[in-house]
């Protein structure tokens, strides 16, 4: 009897060893796998998957962002999420208002509306972006977004556009839930909008500015504050000690840096948009 429960509790012991190490190998193997794939691949404007270290892209040095020391991962990450939000706008020089995306008189139409479809299908949506004057556009790069809905279920869910670089677009829904659904497609910005939104991101990326009051006794002081400023002034170096992302506010005339007791949004430069620019941005 106690041979028999000795090889019994052997047995348990032996089982429970062998459960451990296989978590361990599983733990270590999904971490390998979120670091490779996570970090390193993103999908481009084709809907493929491309790696982050072939795709060239960079973020322009802007003051005190081109000392900053990554590691190796941290510089896979930095590519990747610049990668994903890299768009692919054509420079095809100054454009009237009349020659930009008008979705008004751009259409789409359900590829396979004739198919059978249930839950977990794929519903696919061409979109034809036109301007103005009623003729098709011959290159990409619009902001869409896309969505199905249900209003008696109160459900939606998002659609995968493919821009094909030649004014067509490709929408890719999964239908998520049984019965009736509504397609609806909506020009965020034109291409020609998001070049001017472009241009602003590389020449001013400070048009948004912050600002800081230093406090000491009956003495208060505020100045702005943002990541770079302009002119030689004394600065008061906050840059962050663990991420090393660098924020600088003027120095205070009469009070010490460490005096800062409170940082707020100061407000957005104004008139950076031409006329014509702003065309591109207006509603209805």
């Amino acid at each position: 009897m106690w041979t028999n429960f000795f090889k019994l509790r052997l047995f348990c012991c032996l089982l429970a060893v062998l459960m451990v190490v296989v978590l361990v190998i599983n733990v270590t193997q999904v971490e390998y796998l979120d670091h490779e794939t996570v970090s390193a691949t993103f999908i481009d404007s084709s809907g493929q998957f491309v790696s982050s270290q072939v795709t060239g892209i960079s973020r322009n040095p802007y003051c005190g962002y081109d000392q900053q020391t990554l590691s190796s991962q941290e510089r896979m990450e930095e590519d990747s999420l610049l990668a994903a939000l890299h768009r692919q706008v054509p420079d095809v020089g100054p454009v009237p208002f009349v020659k930009s995306t008008d979705p008004s008189s751009s259409y789409f139409v359900i590829l396979n509306s004739a198919a059978f479809f249930k839950v977990g299908s794929q519903l696919e949506v061409l979109v034809h972006v036109q301007d103005f004057q009623r003729k098709p556009k011959k290159y990409g790069g619009d902001y869409l977004q896309a969505r199905i809905h249900s209003l008696k279920l109160q459900a939606g869910a998002v659609g995968r556009v493919v821009d094909y670089q030649n004014g067509f677009y490709k929408v890719f829904f999964t239908l998520l839930w049984p019965g009736k659904v509504k397609v609806s497609v909506s020009l965020v910005h034109p291409s020609e909008g998001i070049r001017v939104l472009q241009r602003l991101q590389e020449d001013k990326p400070d048009r948004v500015y912050f600002k800081s009051l230093f406090r000491s006794g009956r003495i208060s002081e505020t100045t702005e504050c943002n990541v770079c400023l302009p002119g030689n002034l004394p600065l008061c170096n906050f840059t962050d000690l663990y991420t090393g992302e660098p924020w600088f506010c003027f120095k205070p005339k009469k009070l010490p840096c460490s005096s800062r007791i409170t940082h707020f949004k100061g407000g957005y430069l104004k008139g950076l948009l031409t006329a014509a620019e702003s065309a591109f941005f207006q509603r209805n």
